[in-house]
């Protein structure tokens, strides 16, 4: 048994915008975000992702934090009790679960701050209000270490942020709304030191700078700097070129003034001031402040920083928002990550979009900080739902509208790229792509518009008066379209744009339409609870179901339009055959949202639960089999399937696009020819065309121009260079020289230093024994000393010992003394004690006996008491209950009786409307009958016409049947004929078409024959190129080296003059060696190019004789090649022709056939073989017969003309619009049918 297909999330598109810390780097490559119902794991580089399923769809996940040694993912969830889940982001796998303690009574809902310590080995949480208070966590074990207070004493302040130190794990700071802590941990307890005057701030982030020094950011754009506890200075961040920590008095001047607040001049409406994400890394620090800006600082020393950049989210983003301002800034920066390389920095806003740019990309030199536009990270995401998708059969892209951002993107699947994107003035709903993926219908608020895709936009061609058009589909061949206007489904053609048929029957919200292949039916469904299949070409509904107690939500026919699945909003999968439910399964109470069908019917798609897909198994069983998957956090609100059932797609509310591959769909998913490629083609008109080559034209024109300017300036900078070279030669020979001179100068020297530093040596040598023998002396008298006062406190302590144990034994005695006398009397007041404790008893003895008997008697009268009560008050409750059952009852009458007349008014309106209804028709009905009366009285003057044409023909028909007769004999004589030669022709044409087979294989055969030959000569031609090369360079070589011997034997010709003069001529010999003997020796090269010079002609040789030999093979082969090539166009030519002729004979002998059989009316498309049989037979029956047969005919169709005589007498009473019609028009149909075959 084949198992069933499952799914696997390929792409994950998305950004939850309302987690803190929603963007983190794991390595330099990969970063953590969360998408949907999962943390999207994404390789920036190799374009792979990973997934980390979250509990409950993520939708209580508030934070994601990530260790400082990448290897823990902390997601932070709220709740009844709110909890911390760790993750490993290498092997995605889920390592253990902090909660709180069960002994820590705690009413706070969520965590408001967590962070890891440096050494990644506890977790600081901060729970949120009431409580407010700090947790720390060790992360291995999750075991509850210390806590603490987190806000200040009068349980004031919100807390926003957790800084840890980076190098202690037991300091760190508390920051909020008029809160600052700065706190440490001693004996398991953390205690705030240090500044603590928040009251006047309200913070916002914080980093720790080094150990002792902190900066904290506010929300007016403060930033204040605290050093040991104590706050050292405070700057005003919009003027902050340069942060100098160390000018105490300049900084102290600044302190002062801004302290004061902005003016109100100075703010912007809508801008946002307050320093956020804080980040400090080795090299510097990032905040974000004001509007979509990242300031970054780099560290000079470790007491000044100096501005290098600031990043700004670009501002297309505030393009493709709503006109109506949001009420949160879109581009508030929300986290801020830098990887662990220092590279490359990543931010999050509020756009569903993740951007990043490059670090220190400026010259480091440069005073002002650089100004640079942040990119989106990958493709550009929709913000917000994604209210509509489509998919076409030709290429492999996805075309989604945005509904906040009004935008339309054109994905490519197979590359996993974004092809087109743009924006729109109008909001966009339903959106369709036309089969070849060239056209697209959209719904924009106005009308509806159908837009032919272009290389770089949209572009309208055809508007239709349809507002606010959330469905509409293309037919499956692409000629049609069907839209929603209101309740009405319209149909268009896609050719001419008219509208074909309209489509009335819905009374509420058209939610799904679907075609079948053939396009001859359609399926829709509607908020008001009905189902209606349409014959579209009749315009009529086919069936149609109604149940009113649900919405459908999504419709799916099947190709052969056979039967219909609908989802609904009550959570069941229905199956409907013709108008009626063939099952009904329930697969969530909370309801479904939509539904895709595969090609071949054998994949059902649905998502529901807010969020989840399931896979479920056809055909429907009594009790669904089906396969959850949950990577959606928000309803999806549609669903695609590829056109070769390999990829689905969805799209949900909150933005999020995924593609899942559709795996182990054997035998499920259509097969696909081989051959087949998708379409590559795109449109483009014709002027950006024509601006595109002028534009090539110019850039080649330019590139020739460069080039030219780039082997001039190459040949300038050759010659510079060899000047050059000649210059740093000599100016090297003379270093060298002048190297020389120095390293004998230092030699000599060094010499004599080590001849000083011996004489140094022995000195302090007899200094230090000197010394030593009086240290010896000294430490003698010392020591003898020393021994002398030890002997004398030797004998001290032994004196004491003795005093002590003197005192000792007076002691134990006196206590033994005392011990006696304590003991006696204590046991003289234990006996005392026992004898009034004896007395005591006995009186609780009396007393309690006394007790039970007042008590016995105080039981026995409450207890008659209690008796009588129960007696007197069960008669009231009965007399009670009585009274309320009579009251019930009345009651009950009462609203049936209500109810029964609220139903009879009902009733009686729903009649008088109905009556009402009956009038109009009946009114309606007797002008229709009056003016069919008419109409008749009419057609019966025609219809007299008519018989007496009618018996005119059964004159002609007698005459045609003795024609008949004779054609039948030479009409089987032919067929006879014609089937024995169709047969051997059949049989030629299989042999010729096996023969063209064949032929076609050898063509193949020989062309890669050929294609091989091609390259083979190809890499002989590059190595006979790379050969000349190298004979050029050895002959430049020996050119070369032909002048530097000429050069030398002038250079010994000019010293030989010098023989006499020896300190000339060492000086001209040192020259020449200096000249010629740069890399190696003379006498090795010469060897050196002699080896190379034969084997240079050794290969050449070698690769002549394999051109020459090559290129007499691929002559032959040339020609024999041609010679068949022109023998196997020849034969295919004659081939073809003769294909041609038989088919064109075969053709003329079916049609002369086929009226064959309509003259016998022997046609097998429209009879059963059987009937066929007794036809023939009849056809063959002897002239006698047929002549009977004729005569009887004749006989009753003259009854018949007597019967239409009487009949059009009583037409004036009764109405027979069949009879009347059909009989008349079916004669003359036949008659002239006879005409046309006998001619």
């Amino acid at each position: 048994m084949s198992t069933s297909p499952f799914l696997q999330p390929r792409l994950v598109l998305g950004l939850r915008t309302d987690v803190k810390g929603n963007a983190q780097f794991i390595t330099d490559e990969d970063v953590i975000f969360p998408v949907g119902a999962v943390l999207n794991v994404n390789n920036i580089n190799q374009k792979r992702q990973k997934y980390i399923r979250l509990a409950e769809k993520g939708r209580n996940v508030t934070e994601v934090v990530v260790s400082p040694n990448k290897k823990l993912v902390a997601v932070v969830e709220s709740g009844e009790k709110p909890f911390v889940t760790l993750w490993c982001p290498l092997t995605y796998k889920k390592k253990r679960q902090i909660n709180l303690p069960a002994d820590k009574e705690s009413c706070a809902d969520k965590f408001t701050a967590v962070a890891f310590t440096f050494d990644s080995k506890f977790l600081m949480c901060v729970t949120g209000e009431p409580d407010w208070t700090l947790y720390a966590f060790k992360s291995d074990k999750g075991k509850l270490e210390s806590t603490g207070k987190a806000n200040n004493l009068g349980n004031t302040g919100y807390v926003r942020h957790i800084a840890c130190n980076p190098n202690d794990a037991n300091l760190l700071c508390i920051v909020g709304d008029g809160l600052i802590k700065i706190m440490a941990c001693t004996d398991y307890s953390w205690r705030q030191y240090g500044y603590s005057k928040g009251d006047q701030w309200n913070f916002t982030s914080a980093i720790w700078l080094s150990q002792d020094r902190l900066m904290v950011g506010t929300n007016e754009g403060r930033l204040l700097i605290i050093e040991s506890g104590e706050l050292k200075f405070v700057f005003n961040a919009a003027d902050l070129p340069m942060l100098d920590l160390k000018a105490k008095d300049e900084l102290q001047q600044t302190s002062q003034t801004s302290l004061k607040d902005l003016s109100i001049s100075d703010l912007r409406p809508g801008e946002d001031y307050s320093i956020r994400s804080m980040i400090h890394f080795p090299r510097g620090f990032a905040f974000g402040y004001l509007n979509g800006t990242v300031h970054l600082y780099e560290m000079e020393t470790p007491h000044k920083y100096i501005k290098r950049n600031v990043f700004k989210i670009p501002e297309v983003i505030l393009e493709r928002e709503l006109e109506e301002e949001a009420e949160e800034n879109q581009t508030k920066i929300n986290c801020i990550a830098i990887n662990p390389s220092q590279g490359r920095i990543i931010v999050t806003c509020n756009v569903s979009q993740v951007y990043h740019a490059m670090l220190w990309m400026q010259d480091s030199s440069a005073t002002v900080a650089v100004e640079s536009m942040f990119t989106e990270l990958g493709s550009r995401l929709h913000n917000g739902p994604i209210g509509s998708m489509a998919l076409c059969s030709w290429k492999p892209i996805v075309l989604t509208a945005g509904k906040l951002d009004r935008t339309l993107k054109i994905w490519n699947y197979e590359s996993e790229e974004l092809d087109l994107d743009q924006t729109f003035q109008d909001d966009l709903y339903g959106v369709d792509l036309h089969p070849s993926g060239l056209y697209a219908i959209v719904g924009f608020s106005d009308k509806l518009r159908f837009l032919t895709i272009m290389i770089e936009e949209f572009e309208t061609t055809r508007e239709f008066n349809i507002r606010v058009c959330k469905q509409c589909v293309f037919s499956k061949l692409g000629h049609m379209f069907a839209a929603a206007n209101g309740n009405v489904i319209q149909v268009y053609s896609s050719v001419n744009f008219e509208m074909m048929y309209n489509l009335k029957g819905h009374n509420g919200k058209i939610n799904g339409i679907s075609w079948t292949n053939d396009d001859r039916k359609m399926a829709s469904c509607g908020s008001e609870g009905a189902i209606y299949e349409w014959g579209v070409s009749d315009q009529k509904r086919l069936s149609e179901v109604v149940m009113k107690q649900c919405e459908f939500t999504g419709v799916a026919i099947t190709t052969d339009g056979r039967s219909i699945y609908v989802v609904a909003n009550d959570g069941h999968i229905r199956e409907f055959m013709n108008a009626n439910i063939n099952r009904d399964v329930l697969l969530t109470p909370s309801g479904l949202d939509s539904m895709v069908l595969s090609k071949l019917d054998q994949m059902l798609f649905v998502s529901g639960n807010a969020g989840s897909i399931y896979n479920v198994k056809l055909p429907l069983l009594e009790k669904a089999e089906y396969q959850e998957y949950s990577v959606h956090g928000d309803t999806v609100t549609h669903m695609l399937i590829a056109f070769d059932d390999k990829f689905l797609f969805t799209g949900s509310a909150d933005g999020t696009l995924v593609m899942w591959k559709l795996l182990n769909t054997e035998g499920k998913a259509i097969k696909m020819d081989k051959d087949f490629e998708t379409s590559k083609d795109i449109l483009i008109s014709r002027q950006i065309l024509e601006e595109r080559i002028a534009q090539t034209n110019n850039l080649q024109m330019r590139l020739k121009e460069l080039e030219s300017e780039y082997a001039y300036q190459l040949r300038q900078n050759d010659v510079v260079n060899s000047l050059r070279m000649q210059e740093i030669h000599s100016g090297y020979c003379q270093a060298i020289e002048e190297l020389k001179e120095k390293n004998e100068q230092l030699e000599n020297d060094h010499v004599q230093e080590i001849h000083n530093i011996n004489l140094d040596i022995k000195k302090m040598k007899l200094d230090h024994e000197e010394f030593v023998r009086e240290l010896e002396a000294n430490y003698n008298e010392k020591l003898i000393y020393e021994y002398e006062k030890f002997l004398r406190l030797e004998e001290k302590m032994e004196k004491m010992r003795r005093n002590l144990e003197k005192e000792l034994d007076d002691l134990a005695a006196a206590k033994k003394a005392s011990e006696e006398k304590i003991t006696n009397e204590f046991l003289e007041k234990l006996e005392e004690k026992q004898m009034q404790f004896d007395e005591l008893v006995e009186q609780t003895a009396s007393k309690t006996k006394a007790h039970e008997l007042i008590k016995q008697q105080i039981e026995e009268d409450a207890d008659r008491e209690i008796y009588e009560m129960r007696t007197f008050h069960a008669k009231e409750l009965k007399e009670e209950q009585d009274l309320n059952v009579k009251i019930r009852g009345e009651t009950a009458i009462v609203k049936k009786k209500l109810i029964s007349s609220q139903k009879e008014i009902d009733d009686l309106k729903s009649k008088v409307y109905n009556l009402d209804n009956e009038h109009t028709k009946l009114k309606k009905s007797i002008i229709n009958l009056e003016k069919d009366i008419v109409d008749l009285k009419k057609e019966i003057s025609e219809r007299d016409a008519t018989i007496q044409d009618k018996e005119k023909r059964i004159f002609d028909l007698k005459r045609k049947n003795q024609e008949l007769e004779k054609f039948k004999f030479i009409l089987d004589f032919k067929i006879k004929e014609l089937k024995s030669q169709i047969e051997p022709r059949e049989r030629m044409i299989q042999e010729q078409t096996e023969q063209i087979n064949a032929m076609v294989k050898e063509l193949e055969n020989l062309q890669r024959v050929i294609l091989s030959l091609d390259l083979q000569l190809h890499e002989l031609r590059e190595k006979l190129y790379a050969s000349d090369m190298e004979l050029k360079k050895q002959v430049t070589r020996n050119y070369v080296m032909n002048r530097a011997i000429k050069k030398i034997k002038t250079d010994i010709f000019l010293a030989s003059g010098q023989v006499q003069n020896v300190p000339a001529l060492i000086k001209i010999v040192k020259d020449m060696y200096l000249k010629y003997n740069i890399d190696e020796d003379f006498a090795i090269t010469q060897a050196e190019d002699t080896e190379v010079k034969s084997e240079f002609m050794r290969q050449r040789e070698f690769l002549e004789r394999t051109v020459t030999s090559l290129q007499v093979q691929v002559n032959k082969s040339s020609s024999t090649l041609s010679a068949d090539k022109v023998k196997l166009t020849e034969e295919n030519a004659v081939l073809l022709v003769e294909t041609n002729m038989l088919r064109k004979e075969l053709k003329d002998e079916q049609k002369r056939k086929e009226k064959l059989q309509s003259i016998l009316g022997v046609n097998q498309k429209y009879l059963p073989p059987k009937v066929a049989m007794e036809r023939v037979q009849n056809a063959t029956a002897t002239r006698e017969e047929i002549r009977n047969q004729y005569k009887k005919t004749i006989e009753d169709q003259e009854k018949n003309v007597q019967v239409l005589r009487d009949e059009n007498d009583r037409l004036l009473t009764k109405i027979l619009l069949e009879a009347s019609n059909n009989e008349p028009q079916i004669a003359a149909e036949y008659s002239t049918v006879i005409e046309d075959k006998v001619e």
